[in-house]
């Protein structure tokens, strides 16, 4: 709930951008620092030209992970690597869910498991190219757990990704819960010799709120460095957004 205080209070004491300079058609443009080797510049662009590169693209989006939103098939999948685990804490009794990943380690997780029972479990999707599992959080939002790897900090939704061409990047989200905090994307970079998407930073942070990221969606690459979507915060807004190495 502070959380969402808080944002509330940032969105309405700002404007939607805040621009630093113009582009030769008068389009404002929006520019800052990613992290060390990545910097970010967004333009706004008309709906026309959004509608214009989403058709020319299409041959370069690569096709959405297979999801089983089926309770039962996804059960028959994975099998017991989810166990219901009651706990005790403060004298109340708690379900958490523990949960074998891909290497055979156990662990509990701080998140209520009602496990495979039709009429009441908190199961959402499971995407099994992906290795990822979504469950309902508490806060109405999607909780994703990464099965393949425990070690991964930043669990997206497949459902919001969206790879470059080349597959070289990927804008990752997820929507916590909340009509307030809107979905927190951020950007990942390919690493050759992990054979797996590493963090590079969360596009909401890295703005510094000079960019509302999270009332973003529909997003896709033109090509290897830039990226388009809608924002759906104000009507009929589109931009562009171009990743550039420093």
């Amino acid at each position: 709930m502070k959380k969402s205080i808080i944002t509330l209070l940032i969105l309405l004491a700002l404007p939607v951008a805040v621009f630093r300079a113009q582009t030769e058609n008068d389009s404002e443009v929006l520019e800052f620092k990613l992290n060390d080797f990545y910097s970010i510049k967004l333009r706004q662009i008309s709906e026309s030209e959004y509608t214009d590169q989403k058709e020319k693209s299409e041959h370069l989006r690569h096709k959405p992970y297979e999801v089983i939103t089926d309770v039962a098939q996804a059960q028959k999948m994975l099998g017991e690597r989810l166990k219901r685990v009651k706990i005790e804490e403060d004298g109340y009794d708690y379900d958490r869910l523990e949960v074998t990943y891909k290497d055979g380690v156990k662990k509990m997780l701080n998140i209520p498991w009602l496990g495979w029972n039709k009429e009441n479990n908190n199961f959402v999707a499971y995407y099994p190219k992906a290795g990822v599992l979504i469950l309902n959080n508490e806060a109405d939002g999607d909780y994703p757990i990464d099965l393949n790897d425990r070690a991964n900090e930043h669990v997206g939704n497949p459902k919001y990704y969206a790879f470059s061409p080349d597959r070289q990047f990927r804008i990752n989200g997820n929507f916590d819960g909340g009509a307030i905090d809107g979905i927190t994307y951020w950007l990942e970079k390919w690493n050759k010799s992990e054979k797996k998407y590493e963090f590079i930073e969360y596009l909401e942070e890295a703005a510094d709120y000079m960019f509302w990221f999270n009332c973003t969606q529909d997003w896709f690459w033109t090509n290897n460095t830039k990226a388009l979507c809608k924002y759906v915060c104000e009507h009929g807004s589109y931009y562009e957004m171009e990743l550039i190495a420093n």
